[in-house]
């Protein structure tokens, strides 16, 4: 017998609270608004503000936002009555939603946009996981291009790709870039004051910003879907589902549902996910996002295989303390069939604090991750929680990290410098393995042997414009047990940085 049922009771008591009263926001009305990339250099200020208590009409733990949702915050922030170094994000976000911010204001109404965005990656190793490092250094360029229109309250976005790490990453299928390009953020949308439809290609974490979701990521890259969001007083139910690759002659999808409550400075969400290979295709009940998977996933009919996962997360603020956190639970064994042992609990976690009132220029921070040897995978190993072996929540299994940081921030506009430590102990597990003669009686984490990693380094990132900026990460690695050797002990230096630039039409007018 397998339970998730406290998992699965909290998330049905949830549904039912958001069946009661509701009220709408009086500024929200049908407006298209295009969605923000995950990738877009924004998040990086707007995680920062948002940790100060600043845009508390974003979710914290939900990416991509709308523009429109980030402009409207931003609407409630005039750069001159802000200290710094929160006063210049601010300045730097409002030239970057000036669109947004006018079309609220009444003033304008710009209805489309285009940006082209250009950068290279370089790494002493293949990975861009300085924690990491295998194979060579290389550099990497990129190339974005795009446009949006918005009509009402749709909004129709394209954005295409050029990346020449999607080739070499060591950790991934080569998705095709087909004259140098692939379709990487297209979507059609429509926003209504409750709620909000898409259909299309765009990346997406349910996480905190720089922290992969455990259960939904943008670590892969972006696969085609159809999405809606619910919206009612200070609930949001989301879900989606998604078309993958397929293995072994078999299609996979995966669809997900997320009941968000938010008040205030608390966030807490409980979450669903299904990964299942069918060879009829797609199916239709799991597009309902109020049928439990947790009852109905081994209902008849059954798919040829399923992946569940649930998961739960919060995020708090009080005074100048951040505090989130995030847990899914992907099998348990209670109780083992006669004359077996359990099979190993199937989990991964991450508890993460952020202090921001040490001084305003000092932000400290703390964060563990563990993530089980088992996880993301099953014996049938078609359902593998991945598109393209690159994984839907996160990119490795069999592993725990401890990092603390410090963020400093000088008298320069859109500079910041972080000293990081980190610990990470890595097992043999991989998801992208196939579990042969079953794991009862198995650790539930770090087969094998364990590899440890202590790392000192020195991060930055400097963008005094919304048109350029440069970031880093180096630092000192001591392993031990490196590629899983016994007493393969080394010390090597690992550096990963990026330099980029964007620019987007139509440029801002002078009011």
């Amino acid at each position: 017998m397998r339970s998730h049922a406290i998992a699965a009771a909290t998330f049905a008591a949830g549904i039912t609270l958001s069946l009661g009263p509701s009220a709408l926001d009086a500024q929200d009305v049908a407006m298209g608004s295009r969605r923000v990339a995950t990738d877009n250099w924004s998040y990086e200020f707007i995680v920062r503000l948002r940790d100060r208590g600043y845009l508390a009409n974003l979710n914290p733990l939900v990416q991509p936002y709308r523009a429109q949702e980030v402009a409207r915050g931003l609407l409630e922030l005039d750069p001159d009555t802000l200290p710094e170094p929160e006063a210049g994000w601010v300045a730097l976000l409002r030239e970057e939603y000036w669109r947004e911010i006018g079309r609220l204001e009444g003033e304008r109404d710009v209805k489309w946009g285009a940006m082209v965005a250009a950068g290279a990656r370089a790494s002493t190793s293949q990975r861009l996981d300085p924690l990491r490092p295998t194979g060579e250094e290389d550099v990497w360029p990129w190339l974005n291009a795009g446009a949006w229109v918005e009509a009402g309250p749709v909004v129709g976005e394209v954005r295409l790709l050029g990346d020449t790490y999607l080739s070499d990453d060591p950790d991934g299928l080569d998705p095709g870039q087909r004259r140098a390009a692939r379709t990487d953020h297209a979507y059609v949308a429509a926003d209504f004051p409750v709620a909000s439809l898409i259909v299309g290609r765009l990346k997406r974490n349910w996480s905190r910003t720089h922290t992969n979701g455990l259960m939904v990521s943008d670590v892969s890259t972006a696969y085609p879907q159809l999405d809606f969001e619910l919206r009612a007083w200070r609930f949001a139910l989301r879900s989606f589902t998604g078309e993958l690759d397929g293995i072994d002659g078999l299609k996979r999808y995966v669809a997900a549902h997320r009941l968000d409550y938010q008040a205030g400075d608390f966030v807490v969400s409980f979450g669903e996910s299904i990964l299942y290979a069918s060879a009829t295709g797609l199916q239709v009940r799991w597009l309902n996002p109020f049928e439990f998977l947790f009852f109905d996933h081994d209902n008849e009919p059954v798919d040829a295989s399923q992946n569940l996962m649930l998961n739960l997360e919060t995020w708090y603020r009080l005074g100048g303390v951040v505090l989130h956190g995030e847990a899914f639970l992907d099998d348990i064994d209670v109780d083992p069939d006669e004359g077996q042992e359990a099979e190993p609990p199937v989990y991964g976690f991450t508890l993460g604090a952020e202090f921001n009132s040490v001084a305003p220029w000092l932000q400290l921070g703390a964060e563990y991750q563990q993530v089980s040897a088992w996880a993301y995978r099953t014996p049938n190993f078609v359902d593998q929680y991945s598109f393209l072996q690159r994984g839907l929540g996160e990119n490795y299994s069999d592993y725990d990290r401890l990092t603390l940081w410090a963020d400093l921030y000088p008298q320069t506009r859109g500079l910041w410098v972080t000293p990081v430590l980190q610990l990470q102990r890595q097992g043999e597990g991989d998801f992208r393995d196939s579990i042969v003669g079953g794991y009862q009686g198995e650790p539930a984490i770090f087969l094998g042997v364990k590899e440890t990693t202590y790392r000192a380094g020195l991060r930055a990132r400097w963008q005094p414009l919304k048109y350029f900026w440069i970031a880093f990460d180096f630092g000192h690695n001591w392993v031990r047990n490196k590629d899983h050797v016994e007493g393969s002990n080394v010390t090597e230096f690992e550096a990963v940085g990026e330099i980029g630039g964007t620019i987007d039409f139509p440029l801002r007018r002078t009011r």
